[in-house]
């Protein structure tokens, strides 16, 4: 009799829905990476938001009275949306 979770044929442990192991750890570091480099072009984009608004306006983006959110808002919708597109193109490179 066969351990449960493991199947006759393959020696890999298999997950609820079918997916080897090893493709669910696939998935989930290139959703990690996905969200560090989403997050990091996210801050690219405030900064250089920031310095445009800098040379033309001539004054800072954030000062007394403007809304901070923003400076969190920006990086994490850029997150998400880096995690997304890494998870869908590991989805499309397993043939899904």
């Amino acid at each position: 009799m066969t351990p449960p979770g493991r199947c006759l044929r393959r020696s890999r442990p298999q997950t609820l829905d079918g997916m080897r192991t090893t493709q669910v750890h696939a998935r989930a570091r290139n959703g990690l990476v996905g969200l560090l480099g989403g997050g990091a072009a996210g801050f690219l984009l405030l900064d250089a938001v920031a310095a445009l608004l800098v040379v033309v306006l001539g004054r800072p983006p954030v000062g007394d009275g403007e809304p901070v959110a923003l400076i969190v808002g920006v990086p994490s919708v850029c997150a998400v949306l880096g995690c997304l597109a890494a998870l869908r193109a590991t989805r499309r490179k397993e043939g899904r």
